[in-house]
């Protein structure tokens, strides 16, 4: 019982840890200079049927938010500044009633109830934007906190990950990566949690884990293929009752050859009948030009790997605000620091079959991710523009493209940990000790954000 009051108290401190250090970054960050803060208004207007739902509010704040982005040199006008602390919003709140409400608002459910909870109040666009990124984070320090709840194994390094400057930034703000990060990690833990630390495996355990994966693959449908860590759990741990009846391993077998044979058909007919949807279309090329794909990846890898390795971590702002290389580094040096060592608790051996599992999850994810933006190249190169209306043949497109461009290393974030969670922990130190590291270097990294961000946006 005290070692589970203590474990409590370490998740409350990380939480509280992540709470402050995500009020910092909103802080910090100006209005305006998140990615695509204006095309998740957007979003949000339209699950609530309101077009002019993000340009009421962008108006409603008297900050020039296009003179900075990509511009090092450009600096918030602090009059302006002081203006957007005040400034009376140029809509009214029946303009801003909903008309609708649709299934897309998940995406954005919390930074949603924020900015609602600001328009109703009457407060200015400023703050009304501000409330939206506070309950996205608070969002997400619960999400985590449930996570490092259950996960058995490698808490501190996935604590580690939950406060990389980049996804702090993201959870601080209206984007929907505040809430699929968070649920990523939780799915992950959740995972894992049946796998080592459930006596026996549930109906109710099998559909809030399936609930979970669920709402990560409607927010953003690369990440379905987390499905693959499912292959961990022990059949005959699962025992499933339905009315009185029992289904057990030897029957849980037999579902999955038939379940099998029947998705693999399902996935065959599934692509024939949507064979002309992009991804499939991408997905076919490169299975046929595999050799111009295995090139495209090296490319994007060549010319991007650096820019990608370091934005995982932070490249703030409209990724005109990187941290060096050598920070970043330190930063994935410490998730590997963070990843060998136990407290005696919580090490667990992981066997060859489900490292294998694991490993390949996060490869295969990592390449879909990768792959699913080769539309977004060619149309640019081809055509100027993602939304034109012209179209491609994807074997001929494949080679008028020199890599794939568009990605961002925060697309990885949700999957980075699965590929250190398999790491043998052989060196044993107390929770205690790896809480005091945790700290310490958090404290440093922060000091160094503050500084960048300090000199990036706020010095003249």
């Amino acid at each position: 019982m005290c070692n589970v009051k203590k474990r409590l108290s370490l998740e409350k401190q990380i939480a509280i840890t992540i709470f402050l250090l995500g009020i910092i970054l909103s802080i910090m960050i100006p209005t305006g200079q998140t990615p695509d803060e204006y095309s998740h208004l957007n979003m949000i207007g339209n699950s609530v049927g309101l077009e002019d739902f993000a340009s009421n509010i962008i108006k409603s704040i008297p900050i020039e938010i296009d003179d900075i982005a990509y511009h090092y040199d450009e600096k918030i006008d602090i009059k302006e500044q002081k203006e957007a602390l005040t400034e009376k919003p140029v809509y009214t709140r029946g303009e801003m009633v909903p008309k609708k409400i649709s299934l897309t608002i998940i995406k954005h459910l919390p930074a949603t109830l924020g900015i609602y909870i600001g328009i109703v109040l009457g407060l200015p666009a400023f703050w009304v934007l501000q409330l939206g990124e506070i309950f996205a984070l608070l969002f997400y320090v619960y999400i985590c906190y449930k996570a490092l709840q259950i996960i058995p194994i490698k808490r501190i390094m996935m604590a580690w990950f939950m406060i990389f400057p980049m996804a702090l930034q993201q959870a601080a703000s209206i984007n929907y990566d505040a809430v699929l990060i968070p649920l990523c990690y939780l799915y992950i833990a959740d995972v894992l949690y049946l796998k080592y630390e459930k006596k026996e495996i549930r109906l109710k355990d099998i559909i809030g884990m399936l609930l979970i994966w669920g709402l990560v693959s409607y927010i953003k449908m690369p990440y379905v293929l987390l499905i693959g860590l499912i292959f961990i759990l022990p059949l005959e741990k699962i025992h499933i009752n339905i009315r009185g009846y029992e289904i057990e391993e030897k029957i849980l077998k037999k579902i999955i050859v038939v379940g099998s044979i029947i998705s693999t058909t399902g996935i065959i007919i599934g692509i024939y009948i949507f064979r002309k949807v992009w991804i499939i279309q991408i997905l076919y090329g490169f299975v046929v030009e595999w050799k111009r794909a295995l090139y495209l990846l090296y490319s994007t890898g060549k010319n991007w790997g650096e820019f990608l390795f370091v934005s995982t971590v932070g490249n703030l702002g409209w990724l005109d605000t990187p941290i060096y290389l050598g920070v970043a580094i330190i930063v994935f040096g410490l998730v590997i620091i963070f990843a060998i060592m136990h407290d005696g608790e919580n090490r667990r051996y992981i066997e060859l079959k489900d490292v294998l599992i694991i490993e390949c999850t996060a490869v295969i994810l990592c390449l879909f991710v990768t792959i699913a933006l080769t539309n977004h190249t060619i149309m640019v190169t081809l055509y100027g523009s993602e939304s034109a209306k012209e179209t491609y043949e994807i074997k001929e497109a494949l080679y008028q493209i020199p890599y794939i461009g568009g990605l961002q290393g925060r697309y990885y974030l949700p999957i980075c940990s699965l590929f250190f969670i398999p790491i043998p922990s052989p060196v044993f130190l107390k929770t205690k000790n790896q809480n005091i590291i945790f700290n310490v270097a958090g404290i440093l990294l922060y000091i160094y954000i503050v500084f960048v961000l300090i000199e990036r946006y706020w010095i003249v």
